[in-house]
């Protein structure tokens, strides 16, 4: 993993600008700065980005919501790096919502022709981070022990149990797909295992079922000695369903027999029913038209009735025309009158509707008028109530910006106070971080002075007696206690003082707000001085308005009076010139006459209306006379069917009486036939009973054979399922061979014996150069016991010109020549396996225990292994040290977050 360029926003130091920090150019770099500006913030931001870890504080488990630059609520990290000669990018960004925290990743390739980006992110943020690590084939336990030398944690690999060390040697060397591998195996003889347990527990089912094949072909011969009973007795019922057949088949003969005279008797008996009817029907009307022709009137008598009729209605209806014709001039003589009224009326109306009209304009004006001035009256309301609100808005202004010009000098205070506290707050955070460390070292050593197996010095590893057992926990007990008295006096005290930055910042924020709201304030009081002065102007005009518009309204009111009264008397003159016109006078009498005329006519509409109807029932009675007449030469023609229809019936009479004692003879036929029918009946239902036996005994055979043909193919399974079983149980064997083999105490074990020699090889040749061949480093992997045998370790120690002595006994300086030497033979080791191609080592201080030769040594060590590396980086705060480096990237802090500016020295 090369690092190219790293983007940063809101990460630890740095602040809301993104910082844009390019590694690409550069293959030696060394990131100088003073304590606490941004350096390792850096390479925090590389393993967060790639993992999701950075540093955190003590307890924490996850450490994103302490890496958010103090106040933002939003942090993100973009770094693009080269991994197996391909551009990768990754983006990881946490958000704090309304207490809620999330956090995105995403990652993908870089196109190098097109410079596009190919997303590989998954679904969930869990599974893009797994397919991160399966890329790198790293994890960050590893990369922090191999090729990441952290601040203060330079002895990371070394300070590890044997266990531990081992371990994550393991996952240098890629050992993890052995690993993998032999889960699979054992996961495989898992699954085979089940498979074979099944198929036992199913090959003894087969046997239980095969078992009752005895007891089956038994039953199988049963069942056919059943169905050839059944047989018989349906042969035997057979012959007697024939034997009915022939009998029905007489009865059915005799039956079509009946049916024909039953058939001949009922259409005698329709017959002789329609013949009765027929003779009832034309008895009737002959009796009715007999009795009409006797009751009929002379036709004489109606046509003198119908002659006096006609000549009452014609003298009705000449009085009636008359009438009309009166009644007509009546009318012609009122549209007269009421035509020369109208245009007399006309022509007065016109002069009396153009004053109404001069009137009705003079009121609309008027009215219009009214309106203007109303609505004027309401502007000028309006515009003293908006004179009173502004001048009221103009003395809150100008009370409120008094009262923030009084607030100006406390609020600077403030600001001052929070800067300080906030420094204060990020010191006593790198003193926790340093206590814990301290407090874990502590611990290990107390574990190892209370082990039962073996108690040994944390220092010299020899065996303690009970006294300097009790004398070293006394030690570290009182430290232990002195370094976590510190750490709870320190973490109550982060505690209350985030507390007071927290709310001390919300004031701050209330104070950017007071301030922006004061010149707010400003402006806005200055648009309404203008405001107040154009409103002023404005309500002046308003009066003006209203004066003139009153003076208009007097004007207008005393024309309006001028013109009602010529109106009225316009309208007294019309009323009086049409009751005295003369050709209107001759109109009416003549009217008057016609009306007189009328009332002598002597005509009654009902009387006319009674002389109509009798005419009709004369003319009515003569119709019915003609009908009448028409029906004398029929009444001949009835008498004679009446004599024959009476003839018919006598003879159909006889008929029927023949007809009926031929049917007296077929009175047990219906007895016959029940009787035949139940003996069917019973034949069918025995017939019926005797089939579902048969088919009761047919499905029992059937399903006897179906259970005889499982059973033979169970004996064949059987035989198929033993030899599966036996195949199973080898290759069981063989996956436990491969896992045994590919164990941790197999190839895997062997893998790291070898690779050993290697580390030590590298590691001495690096040690050989800081101390000028004084120190050696041995790496011993089997340990021997006093109990005697061996024991799988990984212990390190050193020879020097004191002898063989533990790593624990060193010096600061020595340790960290020792932890260097390590890490970088771990480092070379670990970009040279085709597992992982690691390609850049990063080392993070640690260089202020060396002396000035140890130094010069470091950097030589440096120069000498820099081809090994694609990218080295290194970080010091050291002038001695960053002077020795082409380039250094410096990290500076500033109110707005660290910045880093790129310096070559040539």
């Amino acid at each position: 993993m090369i690092p190219l360029k790293l983007q940063i926003k809101n990460f630890l130091s740095y602040g809301p600008e993104i910082q844009t920090v390019d590694f690409s150019a550069y293959p030696l770099i060394c990131l100088s700065g003073k304590n606490g500006h941004g350096k390792s913030a850096l390479l925090d931001a590389i393993t967060w980005a790639l993992w999701g870890q950075a540093r955190k504080p003590f307890g924490v488990a996850k450490a994103d919501e302490s890496l958010v630059h103090l106040g933002q609520a939003q942090m993100f990290v973009v770094l693009d790096f080269i991994f197996n000669e391909q551009t990768y990018r990754v983006r990881r960004e946490f958000i704090k919502s309304y207490g809620k925290t999330i956090t995105n990743v995403d990652f993908g390739i870089i196109d190098a022709d097109t410079n596009s980006f190919i997303a590989l992110t998954d679904k969930t943020s869990k599974r893009t981070q797994e397919k991160i690590e399966q890329m790198l084939n790293l994890d960050m336990e590893s990369f922090v022990n191999s090729a990441f030398l952290r601040q203060g944690q330079a002895n990371e690999f070394s300070k590890k149990s044997a266990k531990d060390r081992k371990k994550i040697l393991a996952t240098i060397l890629g050992l993890n797909r052995y690993e993998s591998l032999r889960t699979l195996a054992h996961e495989k003889m898992k699954v085979l295992n089940n498979e074979k347990t099944i198929k036992i527990t199913l090959q003894e089912k087969r046997e239980q079922e095969l078992a009752k094949k005895t007891d089956l072909m038994h039953k199988l011969h049963e069942q056919e000695l059943a169905l050839q009973t059944i047989m018989t007795q349906e042969q035997q019922l057979s012959a007697q369903q024939k034997e009915i057949a022939q009998k029905q088949k007489n009865i059915a003969e005799q039956e079509q027999q009946f049916m024909l005279v039953s058939y001949q008797h009922d259409s005698l008996l329709k017959k002789q029913s329609e013949l009765i009817a027929h003779l009832v029907e034309t008895r009737k009307l002959w009796k009715t038209a007999h009795k009409q022709l006797l009751s009929i009137a002379g036709k004489e008598l109606l046509e003198q009735k119908q002659k006096a009729a006609i000549n009452q209605i014609q003298l009705y209806q000449e009085q009636f025309h008359k009438s009309l014709t009166i009644q007509s001039q009546i009318l012609t003589l009122t549209q007269q009158h009421n035509q020369q009224k109208n245009e007399l009326t006309a022509h007065h109306a016109t002069h009396v509707q153009t004053k109404k009209l001069a009137i009705e304009q003079l009121l609309f004006e008027q009215k219009n008028h009214a309106t203007l001035i109303h609505e004027t009256d309401i502007s000028y309301q309006e515009h003293e109530k908006q004179r009173t609100t502004l001048e009221h808005e103009h003395t809150m202004l100008d009370s409120a910006i008094k009262g923030y010009r009084a607030q100006t000098p406390h609020s600077e205070r403030i600001k001052k106070q929070f800067e300080k506290r906030r420094e204060a707050y990020q010191s006593f955070i790198t003193q926790g971080n340093y206590i814990q460390q301290e407090l874990a070292q502590l611990k290990q050593k107390q574990k190892m002075v209370h082990d039962k197996d073996n108690p040994s010095c944390p220092l010299c590893e020899q065996n303690l007696s009970a006294s300097r057992k009790r004398f070293l926990n006394d030690t570290f007990c009182t430290t232990e206690t002195f370094l976590t008295h510190r750490l709870t006096r320190l973490t109550h005290v982060i505690a209350r003082l985030k507390k007071l930055l927290v709310e001390q910042h919300t004031h701050i924020e209330q104070i950017k707000k007071q301030t922006e709201e004061y010149h707010r304030s400003v402006t806005k009081q200055e648009e309404l001085n203008k405001t107040m002065i154009a409103l002023a102007g404005t309500i002046t005009a308003k009066k003006e308005q209203l004066t003139t518009h009153a003076q208009h309204k007097i004007v207008i009111m005393h024309r309006i009076t001028t013109a009602q009264a010529e109106y009225e008397t316009i309208k007294q003159m019309a009323l009086h010139n049409l009751e005295h016109d003369a050709l209107i006078k001759v109109t009416s009498q003549r009217i008057t006459a016609l009306e007189k005329e009328y009332a002598t006519i002597e005509y009654k509409d009902s009387e006319h209306k009674q002389v109509q109807m009798a005419l009709k029932e004369i003319e009515h009675a003569l119709a019915q006379y003609a009908q009448i007449a028409e029906q004398k030469p029929l009444q001949q023609q009835r008498a004679i069917t009446i004599t024959t229809v009476c003839a018919s019936l006598k003879s159909i009479k006889k008929e029927i009486t023949s007809l009926h004692h031929t049917l007296q003879q077929f009175h047990n036929l219906t007895a016959q036939v029940h009787a035949i029918a139940q003996a069917a009946t019973t034949i069918a239902n025995q017939q019926k009973n005797l089939l579902h036996q048969k088919e009761v005994i047919l499905q029992e055979k059937g399903s006897l054979l179906n259970q005889k043909n499982k059973l033979e193919q169970l004996e064949s399974e059987s035989h198929q399922e033993q030899t599966d079983i036996q195949t199973l149980t080898a290759t069981i064997d063989d996956y436990y061979t491969i896992a045994t083999a590919i164990g941790k105490d197999g190839i895997q074990a062997l893998l790291i014996e070898e690779a050993i020699p290697e580390i030590e090889e590298e590691a001495n040749q690096l040690l050989g150069r800081l101390t000028n061949n004084q120190s050696h480093i041995i790496i011993e992997s089997v340990r021997d016991l006093k109990s005697g045998g061996t024991r799988e370790t990984l212990d390190i120690k050193i020879s020097d010109a004191i002898g063989i002595r533990p790593y624990e006994l060193f010096s600061g300086g020595e340790a960290f020549r020792i932890d260097f030497s390590l890490r970088i033979a771990i480092s070379k080791l670990l970009a040279r396996r085709a597992g992982t191609s690691l390609q850049t080592l990063i080392i993070d201080e640690g260089f202020g225990s060396q002396d000035e030769e140890g130094l010069n040594n470091i950097m030589e060590a440096l120069y000498k292994i820099q081809d090994d590396f694609s990218k080295i980086i290194i970080v010091s705060h050291l002038a001695s040290m960053k002077d020795q480096f082409p380039v250094h990237f410096l990290v500076e802090k500033t109110a707005q977050g660290s910045l880093v500016s790129v310096m070559e020295q040539g």
